[in-house]
């Protein structure tokens, strides 16, 4: 590093930091920029690090970061998933490319430090000042950098529907978020009402219903994904789409008066998206359920020297980290100079915001997310997405109903033609 060169720090080494490294090393302009990544776990990985814990993580005494759960079923075929990266997987693979493979193959090991977590992030009158704790040894540092890139997921702190818990408050049995499953045969012989109709609770119920699970019940919400794919969803598991009216004992009524008895409730909701290293006036806003106000979902308006890393909604993390990673190279490479002002960048936050479809319909959403991607992918030659995505969505309930992987996307275009 040089006196000229200005400092990046990535917070993350999942998929977000893996990838956006990948671009900095493609595209970043070494004389002008040097970067460096942070990771709280031992490995690289991110949610995809699996640990059996709930609610502590016993190898650092954090908050457990990972949601995944065993047998958790990845729904996108390898070209599709990795489309321009074929060099990382074999022809015959049926499994996600494992991030210590991308990390090998492009060398990314010498930017990572694993074991250090991002306390603290505050702002100075130029740059960022970051508290960070070396969870070996429990030593904490203050580093200055000129900008920052957050890229630490957003799958990490549970949100729970305030009124079904309030109901569930009553309920004899256990309940609890998906994030805590991690196992779903351990319900093999329980009664179980999973709460939610997005793919978590289609897969969890799926999973459940093939451990041999006696009753699975999936509670959804009219006009989302569960109701609008001609699927025969009652051939696995019974769904109720009405809300609970009341709960006693292991009791649950629904609005529509029918009930049943159940031993488990999990609570399949999603998640609130949570920085709480960042300082009150460094965090993302959210004025639209799960769209962040940032300029291209990237840029903070009022500090543009910090970003976001795959914070919107999106079906390719990898390759919307990979071309959010070179929109924000060329942002650095021209030293922000090519950025709109604040107030063009609140107008365009605003546009993007009137074109977000209703969820009524998987098609346009899908083709919703390909449209920002079609905008990113001018930053990166080796990114090519098409009409081919927006095939998507019907593909991954085939894929949960099915438990099968296709490999191809030629094989996609035939079933969904």
């Amino acid at each position: 590093m040089n006196n000229m060169q200005k400092r990046i720090a990535v917070i993350g080494a999942g998929v977000g930091g893996l990838y956006t490294a990948l671009a900095f090393d493609e595209a970043l302009n070494k004389e002008k920029y040097t970067f460096v990544i942070y990771e709280r776990m031992a490995n690289i990985g991110g949610l995809w690090n699996f640990t059996e814990d709930i609610g502590i993580d016993s190898s650092d005494g954090l908050p457990v970061h990972s949601p995944m759960y065993k047998n958790l079923t990845t729904m996108t075929p390898n070209d599709l998933a990795e489309v321009g990266f074929t060099e990382l997987f074999n022809e015959n693979e049926r499994h996600y490319v494992s991030r210590e493979r991308v990390a090998e193959k492009y060398n990314l090991y010498k930017h990572i430090n694993c074991q250090h977590y991002v306390k603290n992030v505050k702002k100075l009158e130029t740059g960022f000042s970051l508290d960070i704790v070396n969870t070996l040894n429990n030593n904490m540092m203050s580093v200055e950098f000129d900008i920052v890139i957050v890229a630490a997921g957003r799958y990490n702190y549970a949100k729970l529907p305030q009124v079904e818990c309030e109901l569930l408050k009553n309920f004899s049995g256990r309940y609890f978020h998906s994030k805590d499953v991690k196992d779903t045969s351990r319900y093999n012989d329980k009664r179980v009402l999973c709460i939610g109709s997005g793919y978590s609770a289609l897969d969890i119920s799926l999973l459940l219903h093939k451990a041999g699970a006696p009753l699975v019940t999936v509670n959804a919400k009219p006009c989302l994904t569960i109701n609008n794919c001609n699927f025969p969803w009652n051939e696995y598991f019974k769904i109720v789409l009405c809300p609970i009216k009341a709960v006693n004992g292991k009791n649950i009524i629904f609005e529509d008066g029918t009930s049943d008895e159940f031993d488990v409730v999990i609570v399949c909701t999603g998640y609130i998206c949570q920085f709480p290293f960042l300082e009150k006036q460094l965090q993302p806003e959210f004025r639209k359920p799960s769209f962040p106000h940032l300029y291209e979902a990237v840029v903070n308006i009022k500090h543009p020297q910090l970003m976001f890393i795959n914070l919107r909604p999106s079906f390719l993390p990898k390759i919307c980290s990979y071309l959010q990673g070179h929109f924000v190279c060329n942002i650095l490479n021209n030293e922000l100079k090519n950025l709109p002002n604040e107030k063009q960048m609140e107008i365009a936050v605003q546009n993007w915001y009137s074109e977000i479809p209703d969820t009524s319909s998987l098609t346009d959403v899908t083709k919703f997310y390909c449209n920002y991607y079609y905008k990113l992918q001018k930053f990166s030659p080796r990114v090519v997405i098409d009409k081919r995505h927006e095939k998507f969505t019907p593909y991954c309930i085939k894929v949960l109903l099915e438990g099968t992987h296709i490999e191809k996307m030629d094989k996609l275009l035939e079933d969904f033609a």
